[in-house]
């Protein structure tokens, strides 16, 4: 079955994009890449470009597909209504590396997305390697 993952261009983003290709792999399944934009015109499709040539470079051009939505100010539902859509049976999310506060306190978002989510969800943090 597939995994999805949210993308994000930081470290603890591909950090989340190398893992659901990791767990993909595992149950010969594909990684459905996530994306929601606010744009469905032209800023919008750079957007999407540029995360094509950046999940390219991270994972090479196999095994993985865009799922995208254009959201109308809340991003979070929208990444929810692709979850649901995808037939994903996990979700992969990145998580900065946080001090004791922040990682009670999750960024909006994500905790968000946590709470929300039809399928379990997989937190990878970044790593000053992934950078």
């Amino acid at each position: 079955m597939p995994v999805a993952v949210v993308h994000a261009d930081t470290p603890e983003g591909h950090a989340a994009l190398t893992a659901a290709a990791r767990e993909a792999a595992h149950g010969d399944g594909t990684t459905l890449v996530l994306v929601a934009v606010d744009d469905d015109g032209a800023s919008g499709q750079r957007e999407l470009d540029s995360v094509r040539a950046d999940v390219t470079a991270t994972l090479g051009t196999d095994g993985w597909e865009l799922r995208t939505a254009v959201h109308d100010g809340d991003p979070v539902a929208a990444l929810v209504d692709l979850v649901e859509r995808s037939g994903a049976e996990r979700l992969v999310v990145g998580s900065r590396d946080r001090n004791a506060l922040g990682k009670f306190l999750l960024e909006r978002r994500l905790q968000r997305l946590l709470l929300e989510a039809p399928v379990p969800v997989l937190v990878v943090k970044g790593t000053d390697a992934d950078e």
